[in-house]
């Protein structure tokens, strides 16, 4: 491993300063103003697709990360905040906006608060579902549910959710970004069937709407079949024709299921016969 001296504009720890990536989405920071409490002049480390919470405290300055490098030391092998935060994390305790008894397995470093969590029983949320027994709760560092398994079908932001459906519901608005719908649905603008999971595009969570349509529909002026796997980022991926169309510039028969990067055929499969 060696220091990409190239730097980088992140500015996910707020008044520390990058000043060089390890090559694969790292980013180094030099704490200068001791805001972390580690020393002046202490190197963090933090993958660009990750939270403070995965902060890593490296090296108490930048001579010593070069010698540590130089030794063969990794990011990983140090332990994050978060995971210095969840050493003590409780067993059998009640944690706001859960009903019921819950592990707490990991927390937030920055507020003290759970993270993950794992309920004993079904366990009605504060969001009006309810969590499945013996399943994995994720929250925010405001104590908002990202992730749960539902244990009976619920209503969330209007949409109905089958039982046992994971469900990622918008930290801030509560909108589901994944789910299993109960009925059909639209999404959106594309025609959903039920009980295949959904996932919706966001700009922050989500690259990507994706599920199985309800019934025949053309999507960017293509004709694709109901029950078709559909994936749209807002270009179009994937799809199965219910006739004949042309397709990234290839005439392809009706029945044909394509795949495509880039505006380029990558894969098709022909009509079943």
């Amino acid at each position: 491993m060696s220091l990409d001296r190239h730097g980088d504009l992140s500015d996910e720890l707020p008044g520390l300063i990058p000043f060089g990536m390890d090559g694969g989405g790292g980013v180094w920071y030099l704490d200068v103003e001791d805001r972390l409490k580690r020393g002046p002049g202490a190197v963090f480390f933090l993958p660009m697709s990750e939270t403070s919470g995965d902060t890593r405290f490296i090296a108490a300055s930048y001579d010593e990360l070069l010698q540590r490098i130089s030794e063969g030391m990794k990011p990983d092998d140090m332990p994050s905040f978060d995971q210095l935060a969840s050493e003590s994390a409780p067993g059998n305790v009640r944690v706001p906006g859960i009903e019921g008894l819950v592990d707490v397995e990991r927390v937030h470093a920055s507020t003290g608060r759970p993270a993950l969590v794992t309920v004993h029983g079904d366990a009605r949320c504060d969001e009006g579902f309810v969590a499945r027994a013996g399943t994995r709760v994720y929250l925010t560092e405001k104590g908002r549910i990202h992730f749960v398994t539902l244990a009976t079908r619920a209503v969330v932001d209007g949409i109905p959710c089958a039982a046992g459906t994971d469900l990622a519901p918008h930290p801030e608005t509560g909108r589901p970004l994944r789910f299993t719908p109960a009925e059909p649905v639209v999404v959106d603008g594309l025609p959903m069937a039920p009980f295949h999971e959904v996932r919706a595009m966001d700009p922050v969570f989500s690259s990507e709407t994706s599920g199985v349509l309800a019934h025949d529909f053309d999507v960017k002026g293509l004709p694709l079949a109901g029950g078709t796997s559909v994936r749209l980022s807002p270009w179009l991926f994937s799809g199965t024709l219910r006739a004949d169309a042309e397709v990234a510039g290839t005439l392809l028969p009706s029945g044909t299921w394509f795949e495509l990067s880039n505006g380029v055929i990558l894969h098709t499969r022909p009509p079943a016969t």
